[in-house]
């Protein structure tokens, strides 16, 4: 077999480490292996690993709702610090990839990859960090487009979180002391877009424009209190389109997409008021857009969404509903500016929040206002109890290339929640390290 080593530039391997760009193909490879019968295998991936020091208000009492701490803070505790040396937004990946020969004008692309992350949750005693298995889909190309099948990231706000900077380094630290990947800008911008199983459609790309559909392997829709619409009968439905144009010394790129999934609650199901809800269904639906334009050294975007039932932070299955049942509104946003000095040196700044509406009934607990019966139904019988209103942060970055295959960085993050109630709470996050791309 031959074979071809590809020294790629830092850009050309963001299709794998920025969770390969999701766009159905096979990353930009160091490593090809080929065979004179025409199938390749390739090679890619990153390891990264980040010092990571937050400071940590007190969390107030009486809320509900919010990523920024553990439960073991709150207004009867002082300011934390709590460092980490960990993986940043991204984790580390290790990716397989396979192409076919064209044959009667279609061609065939695979790709596995696996995802650990270097970090423990907090704990000494662990054995082996978390994996994830992010991605395994196979393509079939050809003159009428592209079908996919199989596990990668979902399209509603997936070029939302590909533009965002901190997807190189790590933004909101999230749940401090636990393990995983911490946030970025999930639930500080956008909803995460989820990894989830579909069968999609992509068109050929049009002088610049582009669209996918997909169905996708359905969710229960839920909400913190245990409710949740648990029989999905149909399948979940996302799609994306997309236009760049290149101009003289710049890009711009657009893109518009949208979600939409319904389940029904199983026979017994009940609300907080013990009213049955067996048979009724609940609907989520998303919208989301973006532009990104650069010029010179200069990178700007702004993304948005908003949806009915989507979550604030994650997607359907954790905050979704109102303990009776009811879809919550959400929307968020982004935007983002930096300057890339000399071609290697990227210094950027960027603001995001996402915004959660309470319902009626929720509002009602919240004040006090409408009587026994309905105090008796707030959750856990708390009246006054607050729900995350908004969740933002500010993030200031420095991102140098030494090389195509090392980077380093530092972020400042200052993250903040509100809640309905009025009560806030504030995390200042540093962070400095860097990734080894192949």
């Amino acid at each position: 077999m031959d074979k071809k080593f590809n020294r790629t530039r830092l850009a050309a391997a963001i299709g794998s480490a920025a969770l390969a760009m999701a766009i159905g193909a096979p990353a930009h490879a160091v490593v090809v292996v080929g065979g004179d019968n025409g199938w390749e295998v390739s090679f890619d991936g990153n390891v990264n690993g980040f010092y990571v020091n937050s400071d940590i208000d007190p969390l107030p009492t009486q809320q509900s709702g919010g990523v920024l701490a553990g439960a073991t803070l709150n207004a009867l505790s002082p300011d934390q610090d709590v460092s980490r040396v960990r993986t940043g937004l991204l984790p580390a990946f290790f990716s397989f990839n396979v192409k076919s020969p064209t044959v009667n004008g279609l061609t065939g692309k695979a790709r596995i990859s696996f995802a650990p992350q270097i970090n423990n949750a907090n704990t000494e005693t662990a054995f082996g960090a978390q994996i994830d298995m992010r991605e395994v889909f196979f393509d079939v190309e050809g003159g009428f487009g592209t079908i996919s099948v199989g596990r990668t990231l979902s399209l509603f706000q997936r070029k939302n979180i590909l533009t965002d900077m901190t997807l190189f380094g790590v933004g909101v630290h999230g749940v401090q002391k636990g393990g995983g990947t911490t946030l970025g800008r999930i639930g500080f911008g956008y909803v995460y877009p989820q990894f989830n199983s579909r069968i999609a459609y992509r068109t050929p790309n049009i002088n610049g424009f582009q669209v996918e559909v997909g169905m996708f392997d359905p969710s229960t829709i839920a909400g913190e209190s245990g409710i949740a619409a648990t029989v999905t009968d149909t399948p979940a439905f996302e799609a994306e389109a997309s236009y760049a144009t290149a101009f003289a010394g710049g890009n711009l790129m657009f893109w518009v997409g949208g979600a939409y999934q319904e389940a029904e609650f199983g026979a017994g199901a009940t609300d907080a008021f013990g009213a049955a809800l067996g048979g009724s269904s609940v609907e989520t639906t998303g919208f989301h857009l973006g532009v990104q334009a650069t010029f010179g050294g200069f990178d700007f975007v702004v993304s948005g969404y908003t949806g009915d039932g989507i979550g604030l932070t994650l997607q359907y299955d954790t905050d979704s509903l109102d303990p009776w049942g009811n879809e919550r509104d959400n929307d968020g946003f982004i935007a983002q500016g930096a300057y890339t000095f000399n071609g290697t040196t990227k210094v950027g700044v960027s603001y995001g929040e996402s915004n959660a509406d309470e319902t009626r009934l929720e509002e009602a607990c919240r004040t006090a206002i409408g009587g026994a019966a309905i105090f008796a139904a707030c959750p856990n019988g708390v009246v006054n109890e607050s729900r995350a209103s908004q969740q933002n942060a500010w993030t200031v970055g420095v991102y140098h290339d030494v090389t195509s295959w090392l980077k380093v960085v530092a972020e400042y993050t200052n993250s903040e929640t509100e809640w309905h109630g009025g009560e806030n709470h504030e995390v200042d996050t540093f962070a400095v390290g860097g990734f080894f791309f192949w």
